[in-house]
């Protein structure tokens, strides 16, 4: 089915709008003040001479007043393009006098998604993009954030104050089908955001009528809009249209009731001054996607890996320039962060399947994120061999293998370690010790052999059983390490000749005569049930002493969904399934599952580790050729642009994992960026445009029992869509295909789609219960290097966090100044203890955009190493410059 590209929506677009331009009523009352512009870029749509053609309406039209809401790199080809027309942008953007003609909002470096993305980068995308901005435009202020489409995060009134911005915008007047904000009747409003921080904010108002499913009331500037506004009380009502750039250089709105402002403008002479606090959280963005569309997902995906790897690569970076004297590499780091940051751009999201070759926006999303992430690759390898010593083997000893282990977060960590290690012919089996000498519970698959002792002959293949005469050549090493705060520890590995030593006690799984399975560790014992497609029968936590499966005939992890062709329902949970033990521990115990929904197979691998809570799975589904699984609700040919009722809207239809719990009074708390909050609705469920609900994941969504004081936890590796309501039980969208209207056409599922996903039951709420921390340790593992170099046994910690629930989102290094940033997601606790284990000249608390704040206390040793107490309220943000701490 054709899809409606850009060319097309233009013309519908400007065919619906006004031709002439009359502005200027005869008194102040009973006027709309719109704010006109555009938005766009080198990326997005900049066709040659467009620019031309705006700055040459402007000189024609002294009324009309623009705001820019522009991908900063678009300065730089323009300047290289049409150095005239960038000429004459400048001088307006630099004009003296009031009011000006040229306003510069927003600032983001690819218009992102920000309630999509994780907190740094919400932060990266506007450091970045006022950086860039502010090399073409020395010293231009740039103090208003305003989108033409649904750009927000919960989480940047903070970020935006910290940056020096001054007020805000969320009115969204072309929704572009992503979604748009909730609304409240008011000039302006105090945007407060999770941390307690407010800005001025203009708001979508509650009036506001959602028209056509890609814009709202306010693009149109009509006259019956502005009275509306002024009956429900908003005496300067303001309407708003950022056009795309390649539009006819025109006014979007004519009308003697009308006066064109820039925001800058209406905020500071015209709107009301306010007292009116609003928090305006996670639930206030209405935003969907087609979720579980296998190029979405695909995207998500990838976006999320390369987010989690630059983040880890900038803090092993700190650790090999502080303890390894390596150069920091900055522009390497700002590359791929770049090349990121453009991924997020939102038409990579909202148009994901559109465009062709290397143009298409999925072609581009892959080919940035592999790039950023093989550079942030090469980053960590080189601060491994530095910090382990590989990068001088003078003093190696050749006959021992050691394992050195980083930790990148500010608080003590025990986690696993996964290596591949090469072995000397005669090895039977591995031991690994720590630096004391203890025996460290480890375990091993074989993944290459000797194939005698007399022979250098080698084979591969995997498995735990070595033949007569066999040893080992290689294997994949795991077992559970402890490691301090941004530290090091090293482990010893020893090869032995006899494969005859005691199995230590830990993790075990054991096959059943039905082919079921039952694992068992020091936390849980889990039963998956061979018969009913390997879903789990029981979960059973030990410190809790808590079955958490519920009976019923939705099971625990069944796959389910609505099968389009067949006309009904299909379930994985009706078809036996074939179950194999791949790790019987004592570390970890690996199930995979084959199974099939349908005619799809399925393959899914559960790990489950003593000693941690987090029980992983990772799913691999196969389409052999189009399916169709959704809502089968089909938009007719003539609707396709405004037609409300959409099959991607309702998930209960969707390809689900369904996760139904025993939690009575079931309250909902799910995370985004810098941000958690309860849920206010009852249900994840809607079909239509205009009833949107949140039912967004970023990183995790938490059930808990209020009654009994448990929850259940689900994570997710990418940003997607859960569903769950009094009736339905939490579920993670897998997969959707079906009818998906503008932008996307007909959606079949083909080929594989994979995901990975975690739970964890627990105690107490969410913050009690440390799901943030469990979170950010899924996301950056802990790395490690083999060397024949011993090294310390263990290095001074850069930074630990002495309060549980704060955390080191980023670290990087600017000249020789160290910055640290931390967020305090789960203490209640007002004081903060931070300890250095380095010394600098002197510690500061600084702003997003390195201006100074308030002095920070803190109490030096004789070592220069300092106690920082920092006041942060829980979803607070706080950035230390360590100077001269390289």
């Amino acid at each position: 089915m054709n899809k409606i590209n850009r060319r097309d929506f233009a013309k519908y677009v400007l065919a619906a709008s006004p031709q002439v331009l009359r502005v200027g009523a005869a008194n102040d009352k009973d006027l709309l003040y719109f704010v006109d512009g555009y938005h766009g870029g080198v990326r997005g749509h900049m066709p040659a001479g467009a620019w031309r053609d705006i700055v040459n309406r402007l000189e024609s039209t002294p009324e009309w007043k623009l705001c820019l809401d522009i991908e900063p790199a678009s300065w730089v080809r323009l300047a290289e393009d049409d150095p005239e027309a960038f000429a004459r942008i400048r001088d307006l953007l630099n004009a003296s006098g009031s009011p000006e003609r040229l306003e510069m909002v927003a600032g983001t470096f690819a218009q992102p998604y920000g309630w999509a993305m994780t907190g740094e980068s919400n932060i990266r995308q506007l450091v970045r993009g006022l950086e860039v901005i502010r090399a073409s435009f020395p010293g231009l202020a740039v103090d208003t954030y305003a989108t033409q489409e649904p750009c927000w995060a919960s989480c940047l009134p903070q970020i935006l104050v910290s940056l020096g911005f001054k007020a805000a915008v969320l009115k969204d007047p072309s929704t572009a089908w992503g979604g748009y904000s909730t609304g409240i009747d008011a000039e302006t409003f105090n945007w407060v955001g999770p941390d307690g921080t407010a800005i001025r904010t203009v708001p979508r108002y509650a009036s506001e009528e959602l028209l056509d499913t890609w814009r709202t009331e306010a693009q149109t500037g009509s006259r019956a809009f502005m009275e509306k506004c002024i009956e429900h009380g908003i005496a300067h009502p303001a309407g708003m249209c950022f056009q795309d750039l390649g539009w006819a250089a025109r006014p979007n709105v004519e009308g003697d009731y009308i006066r064109f402002v820039t925001w800058r403008e209406y905020m500071e002479a015209v709107a009301g001054k306010t007292t009116r606090n609003w928090r305006f959280g996670i639930e206030d963005i209405r935003c969907s996607l087609p979720w579980g569309e296998k190029t979405l997902q695909k995207i998500a995906r990838q976006v999320r890996s390369a987010e989690n790897r630059l983040i880890a690569a900038e803090k092993m970076a700190c650790l090999a320039a502080v303890f390894g004297k390596q150069k920091f590499p900055a522009d390497e780091l700002q590359a791929a962060w770049d090349k990121t940051l453009w991924s997020q751009h939102h038409d990579c999201w909202i148009t994901a399947t559109t465009r062709t070759g290397r143009d298409a926006w999925a072609f581009q999303v892959a080919a940035e994120t592999w790039d950023a992430e093989a550079a942030c690759r090469a980053i960590i390898d080189r601060s491994l061999d530095r910090l382990s010593g590989n990068s001088n083997m003078t003093s190696a000893d050749e006959e021992r293998s050691f394992v050195h282990v980083f930790n990148t977060q500010a608080h003590d960590r025990q986690d696993i370690v996964e290596i591949e290690l090469p072995t000397d012919m005669g090895t039977k089996a591995l031991r690994v010790r720590d630096a004391a000498g203890n025996i460290v519970p480890s375990q091993f698959t074989i993944t290459r052999k000797y194939l005698s002792d007399k022979s250098d002959r080698v084979r591969g293949g995997r498995g735990g059983v070595l033949g007569p005469g066999e040893s080992i050549g290689a294997v994949r090493l795991l077992f559970q390490a402890r490691v301090p705060a941004t530290g090091r520890v090293v482990y010893d590995v020893e090869g032995l000749q006899n494969s005859a030593e005691a199995k230590r006690s830990g993790a075990t799984a054991a096959a059943l005569p039905d082919g079921s399975v039952v694992v068992e560790t020091d936390l849980y014992r889990i039963t998956f049930d061979a018969a009913h497609g390997g879903a789990v029968s029981s979960l059973f936590a030990k410190a809790l002493n808590r079955e958490f499966c519920m009976p019923g005939d939705r099971r625990f992890h069944e796959f389910r969904g609505y099968f389009i062709e067949q006309k009904e329902w299909q379930t994985s949970a009706t078809s036996p399934a074939t179950l194999e033990i791949l790790e019987h521990g004592p570390v970890r115990v690996t199930i995979a599952i084959h199974g099939s929904v349908g005619s799809v197979p399925f393959r899914s691998l559960i790990s489950i580790v003593q000693g941690q809570r987090r029980i992983e799975f990772s799913t691999q589904l196969r389409f052999a050729k189009d399916t169709w699984i959704g809502d089968p609700w089909e938009i007719k040919p003539a609707e396709r642009m405004t037609g409300r009722r959409r099959s991607e809207y309702d998930d209960r239809f969707k390809l689900l994992a369904l996760f139904p719990v025993r939690l009575q009074n079931q309250q909902v708390y799910k995370s985004a960026a810098y941000d958690v909050c309860r849920s206010e609705n009852k249900n994840t469920f809607f079909q239509s445009w205009d009833t949107i609900k949140h039912n967004i994941i970023v990183n995790w969504v938490d059930l808990h029992d209020e009654t009994n004081d448990v929850g259940f936890a689900l994570l997710t590796d990418h940003t997607t869509s859960y569903a769950h309501g009094e009736d339905h039980p939490l579920s993670l969208v897998m997969g959707w295909g079906w009818d998906g209207g503008y932008w996307w056409g007909k959606c079949p599922l083909n080929g594989v789609q994979e995901l990975r996903y975690a739970v964890i039951p627990h105690a107490g709420r969410w913050n009690e219960a440390g799901l943030w921390r469990e979170s950010t340790e899924w996301s950056e593992p802990l790395p490690s290097r083999i060397s024949l170099v011993p090294g310390k046994a263990a290095f001074a910690h850069l930074v630990r966090t002495e309060t549980p629930g704060v955390y080191l989102t980023a670290a990087l290094i600017r000249g020789r100044d160290l910055f640290l940033r931390f967020f305090n997601a789960e203490s209640n606790r007002t004081n903060h203890v931070i300890s250095l284990g380095i010394p600098c000249d002197s510690v500061e608390l600084v702003e997003l955009d390195c201006r100074r704040s308030p002095a920070v206390a803190s109490t030096l040793s004789q070592e220069n190493k300092a106690r920082i107490v920092l006041q942060i309220p829980q979803f607070g943000l706080r950035t230390l410059r360590l100077s001269n701490a390289i």
